[in-house]
């Protein structure tokens, strides 16, 4: 059995694994969701949604060189854990911010480019953090097993975005003002064309020229 597993068998390669799995996937979901949180929930200009982009990949131009020489000074499972946890917080306050009502262009700047860091510190603590944990024997194993997350997670990565999105829509305050809006319009429309086939001219409501077909209806 531990043979067939290879590397996984080990608990602390396990850890990893279970680690870039959830944060690869929380990366490609990001990076689909928060231009369409922008488009969408607070309707973005397209000069708005290229910045947020750009502020996602600005951390790997701002700490891209100084992270590894930081990293060396500091425990690499340590800044590994912060690295998730700090992804976590800032993806959270996204829809907090958004059920409050306060959700805004400048946070999603902040979340962006501060989720982008610790993706830097985390990819750059985990590169040279792997060498120590499995070995030199099992290093191409350790870094295929690892490739294969990524390939995977930018597959399932947009399409649990895809889901996240269209769930959130459905149960939106703004969703549920539209659809009813939506249940009062065929009323509304009805009553109108009543009026119009009464006759009815907003100057002049007193006045009515129904023709004999629509007397009945007048």
């Amino acid at each position: 059995m531990r043979n067939r597993l290879g590397v996984l068998a080990d608990f602390d390669f396990r850890q990893l694994f279970l680690a870039d799995t959830v944060s690869q996937v929380g990366s490609q979901v990001t990076q689909l969701a928060l231009p369409l949180v922008a488009v969408l929930a607070l309707h973005a200009s397209a000069f708005e949604v290229g910045l947020l982009a750009a502020a996602d990949t600005a951390a790997f131009l701002i700490v891209g060189l100084p992270a590894g020489a930081l990293v060396d000074r500091l425990r690499r499972r340590n800044v590994m854990i912060a690295g998730d946890l700090a992804r976590a917080i800032l993806l959270g306050s996204v829809p907090f911010a958004w059920w409050m009502g306060w959700l805004s262009m400048p946070q999603l700047y902040l979340v962006g480019l501060g989720t982008g860091l610790a993706t830097v510190f985390f990819d750059v603590a985990y590169q040279s953090y792997l060498p120590h944990l499995v070995g030199r024997g099992s290093l191409v194993e350790g870094n295929a097993k690892l490739q294969g997350v990524q390939s995977v997670s930018q597959l399932a990565g947009p399409t649990a975005a895809g889901f996240l999105i269209q769930a959130s829509s459905r149960t939106s305050p703004s969703a549920a003002r539209t659809r009813t809006s939506d249940g009062r319009s065929p009323r509304a429309s009805t009553s109108s064309s009543e009026t119009r086939s009464c006759g009815l001219s907003p100057p002049a409501l007193g006045r009515r020229t129904c023709s004999p077909a629509s007397a009945v209806r007048c």
